[in-house]
């Protein structure tokens, strides 16, 4: 009976340390996520999603704090972050609406272990602030999409098709108006700054005139129609967003115009509505991809956690979804059911062999088995 007992004890010991060994019940290690967006928001959303399928996988317990699109709540949430009586170990933020150094300055001062994910600083801002781990040690690393390269891909498959449909004006040229998000964001600045680089290789291409719409699909609405009023003979609609890229498709037809057809739109997001246009053939393409940065985020801190170096700054790829692609990506994704993703398998510390990140949309589709050209 005794080594009846005493077998009986030891793999009670065994399964409670492979409890603890395990990423999905270690303990529920609290992060904060300092989400701009609100509940349901068109990219936010899907993006807090992927987050919360990786911190299952992961075992961390995230609590969201929702902005609303709203600079005042965005900075209450900092400040109710920061009152609270039990601070969290770890917060993943973003430079939204420019307050990333204040925020971190608040982390540096609590304590609290940051990283940075979506928008971050310009290159005149980065020399007051700094890299990750100078300036402010707390501050882990930065995860952020590459929004240069996510304007670029935009405008060059859009012209590419325009030229390609003939799309052209009396002199041979393809002209193009664009719809901006926020004069002052960095995803702004830099997506146009994309867009710029497009049009310099095209010499038969045209950039009109660009208009900020803060993001607002109403905004977006309304000014591309007086661009469209103003260069009738437009050609491509550059969207920095899906969600005004709706707008600009509201504006089309409302002036007898035939997307896809006439004039092509394209944002970047990935959002729903977005890819069931771009099926439908109304949008010729939507760029995405870094609504996922979060989970992978969230990889990277779990293996920093366990002593695994990883890098203090990198930036996430973009991908374009057309006609020619969206069914294999939609065939994986249509339900967004992340839990089919094993964000184990992305760890360097549980899969010691990997040498470096493999975040890409492949490896995401090759882990739910879909076939894709």
């Amino acid at each position: 009976m005794k080594m009846k007992h005493m077998a009986r004890a030891v793999w009670s010991v065994i399964f409670i340390l492979g409890l603890v060994s395990s990423p999905s019940a270690s303990g529920g290690v609290p992060v904060v996520f300092l989400n701009p967006g609100a509940p349901g928001d068109v990219f936010f959303q899907p993006m807090t999603d992927f987050m919360q399928a990786a911190a299952e996988d992961l075992g961390f317990e995230l609590d969201v704090y929702y902005g609303n699109r709203n600079h005042v709540l965005i900075d209450e949430n900092v400040e109710k972050l920061f009152s609270r009586k039990k601070l969290p170990r770890y917060v993943l933020g973003m430079n939204a609406r420019g307050g990333g150094e204040s925020f971190l300055a608040r982390a540096e001062a609590a304590g609290v272990e940051t990283v940075f994910i979506n928008q971050g600083f310009l290159e005149e801002d980065q020399k007051n602030v700094g890299r990750p781990g100078e300036k402010y040690t707390r501050w882990l690393f930065e995860y952020l999409p590459n929004d240069t390269q996510a304007g670029y891909v935009l405008a060059k498959k859009l012209i590419q098709v325009a030229v390609q449909d003939g799309l052209v004006d009396g002199d041979g040229m393809v002209n193009v108006i664009a719809v901006s998000g926020h004069e002052a964001s960095p995803a702004s600045i830099l997506r146009e700054k994309g867009l710029q680089e497009a049009v310099a290789e095209f010499s038969n291409t045209r950039l009109r005139q660009v208009v900020h719409a803060d993001w607002k699909q109403d905004r977006a609405k309304e000014l591309s129609k007086r661009l469209m009023q103003r260069y009738p003979d437009t050609a491509v609609v550059w969207s920095a967003s899906d969600a005004m890229a709706e707008g600009v498709l509201e504006s089309l037809n409302e002036l007898g115009k035939r997307p896809g057809t006439d004039v092509l739109i394209g944002g970047v997001d990935w959002t729903v509505r977005a890819l069931e246009l771009v099926k439908e053939g109304e949008f010729t393409v939507s760029v995405g991809g870094h609504f996922m940065d979060g989970g992978w985020a969230l990889v990277m801190l779990y293996d920093a956690m366990h002593g695994v170096e990883v890098p203090r700054s990198s930036l996430s790829r973009f991908f374009s979804l057309t006609r020619t692609n969206i069914y294999s990506y939609h065939s994986a994704f249509d339900a967004s059911d992340w839990r089919k993703i094993d964000f184990t398998k992305f760890s360097k510390y549980l899969n010691p062999t990997l040498e470096k990140y493999n975040f890409g949309l492949e490896a995401v589709l090759d882990q739910v088995e879909v076939l894709h050209p």
